[in-house]
Formats: C-alpha cells, structure tokens, sequence
C-alpha cells in the first residue's frame, strides 16, 4: 500500500464510528418516518464499506476520487419496497427527513440501458439535517439511500453474486440472458403494481355494495367477509341487540378464523351471511341470553356475532348428529371436540327450541 492510500486508510479508520453513529441515526429515523406516512415496506438494510472496497474504488477511479472524503456512498440504507409506486412514496420521506444533495443523486430508472441490465432504482445522496441538533461532524457526512422494489433488490444481490461486472467482456448470448431476466423482472413489478391497484379498486366498490346492501352477488372470502362484518347495516344491527343485551361493548377482529366453518355449512356468498342473519336474528339473542345465565360477557368480539349465528343454524336447523359433527370436526380437527359441540347443540335444540316455539 502507497503512502497516499495508508493516508486515506487513516481517514478511513477515523470516519467509521461516526458513519456508524448517522447509521444508527438514519435507520431509526426511515422506520419512524415511513411508519408514520403509512408506507408498509420490507426492510431497510443498511452497511459501512470495508476499506478493501474503498480501496478499490479510489485505486479505480483516482481521476474521479482523491480521498475518502470525496466518497458519498462509504454508509448506504436500502429501502425494499413491495411496490413500484412505494419507491416514489418513500423518496418524499427522504426528502422530509434529511438534506438531499440533488446534483449528486442520480433515478437509475431513467438512466437504464441496454449495458445496464435492468438495474434500475432510485439513488439519493444525503447528510442529516443541519438544523436538527446533531453534531457538526455528522452532518457533514454524505451517504447514500437505495429505494428499490423486492423484484429490484432481488437482482442487484443476484447479480453482485454473479460478479458480472468484470475487466472481461460478457459475451453476446449471456448479456441477451440477463436483459431477458430484467426484462421479467420489470414486467413482474408492473403486474404486482396493477394487481395492488385492481384490488384496491375491487375493495372500495365492494365497500360500497356492503354499506348499500347490494352486495348478495359477491362470493365469500377473507377480504368480502371481513368487510362485511365491519361495514353491512343487518350485521350492525345485531352487534348492538348483542351489546344491549351484554350492556358492554363491542371489539371488533378479524373473522377469519369463521371462513372455513361457513364453507363447511354451504354459505358462499354475502347473501347466505345476509339470509342467515336474517332468519337466526332472534334466537342469536335467545342463545346470548342464556348463555348470560351461566357468565358475565361484558365485552365480546364481532366474532361472537358469527359464533352465534353459526350455532343458532344448527341448533334451529334440520342438521343431523352427524351432520354436526362433522362440521365441527372438519373445524377443528379434533374428534373430541367435535363431539362435545356436537352434544352441545343437541342439548341446546332440546332445552331452547321448545321455548321459542311457546
């Protein structure tokens, strides 16, 4: 090592734990920054260079770099977003939350070329904010910030493991391969772009047929039933005969969980849900007072409502023993279980039946 380099490895090796300072810094303010803009991303990698690294680059590119101040990338943050359009979201965060040297960050996306196989992202050179109490010595550190999709991310280590960046020239038919690759790779983000965009377009219509009670049509899955729990009238109905009855209130989960139990007693649309709510109203209510006979239920779940309904179908319905048991045994996977429900919704159709018919 020349003279001039043990110089810069000095430099270096003074640098590092303040670089190591703005990561810690520049890491926890991404993750407070996004969390707050609502921007939902994978992670956010973040690394020191190695002086073996810085080496090569100054070594390579002296015409370029004299020393290792001149360097903006020695500490770099990798911003893994799921969606092509979460790249843009998340470059306005940067921008609110550091100094954001224009001239010198450079949007890959704009630059790509045939040479450049597909890598594509957006590269911000920044320094923390100098009127944000940190100390002089740390602002004036640059460091790079990479926003790129998972698909993007993806090829950037493929590639670096690859090593195609070489003094050899790639041969015709490989670099055919990788501008292929890319080119899936570019195709895949657009498609998941649209996909997000269709299904958030697909859930604010739906929204809207389940507040304006048109939407029997639509079939029952975990996004149709979840919204239907939290948004349709009839069931809002019965959360609050459930709640008056309780004299608690309601906490409203997921019902996910009651998916499987519904396919298992034929109800595939939002009409089945809304009939059935329809028809069993009333002895849902039945079922919650007494089961209020043997324990205080303060509060209950939106989930209670499904519990109910489903029990009330069978307690007042035509299901056989087994037909019973079999419903709850495919629920739950457990005989025994299967055959205390099962036991269960026989007493209740004995004891309850009789009373509501009175």
């Amino acid at each position: 090592m020349n003279f001039g380099l043990q110089i810069q490895k000095q430099n270096y090796d003074e640098l590092v734990p303040q670089f190591a300072q703005v990561q810690k810094i520049a890491g926890d303010l991404l993750e407070k920054g996004l969390e707050e803009a609502k921007i939902n991303i994978m992670q956010i990698p973040s690394r020191i260079k190695s002086w073996e690294s810085i080496e090569d680059k100054l070594v390579k590119k002296q015409d370029k770099y004299s020393k290792v101040e001149d360097l903006t990338d020695i500490l770099g943050l990798r911003i893994i977003c799921f969606f092509l359009s979460q790249v843009d979201e998340s470059a306005k965060v940067v921008h609110r939350l550091f100094d954001v040297d224009s001239d010198k960050s450079s949007d890959k996306r704009e630059e790509i070329s045939p040479s450049s196989f597909g890598y594509i992202s957006l590269h911000m050179i920044c320094s923390l904010k100098k009127d944000a109490g940190y100390p002089e010595n740390l602002t004036e550190l640059k460091f790079e910030i990479q926003l790129k999709t998972i698909l993007q991310h993806a090829w950037a280590e493929i590639e670096h493991d690859l090593g195609y960046k070489t003094v050899l020239e790639i041969p015709n038919n490989m670099r055919r391969d990788f501008a292929r690759i890319a080119g899936l790779l570019e195709v895949a983000d657009d498609y998941f772009e649209n996909l997000k965009n269709n299904l958030k377009e697909y859930e604010l219509n739906m929204l809207k047929k389940i507040q304006a009670d048109r939407a029997d049509e639509l079939s029952l899955d975990i996004l149709t039933l979840n919204a239907f729990m939290q948004y349709s009238n009839a069931m809002r109905r019965l959360y609050d005969d459930m709640t008056a009855l309780t004299g608690g209130k309601l906490i409203e989960v997921g019902a996910e969980d009651y998916l499987q139990m519904l396919n298992y007693m034929k109800l595939e649309k939002l009409g089945d849900i809304h009939s059935l709510i329809r028809s069993e109203h009333d002895h849902v209510l039945i079922l919650l007072k007494h089961a209020l006979k043997y324990s205080d239920l303060e509060e209950i779940t939106s989930n209670a409502a499904l519990f109910y309904l489903c029990r009330a179908k069978m307690v007042w319905g035509d299901y056989n023993e087994k037909e019973i048991r079999d419903i709850y045994y495919n629920y739950t996977e457990d005989y025994e279980k299967a055959e205390h429900h099962a036991e269960m919704i026989l007493s209740l159709r004995k004891e309850l039946r009789a009373v509501s018919e009175a």
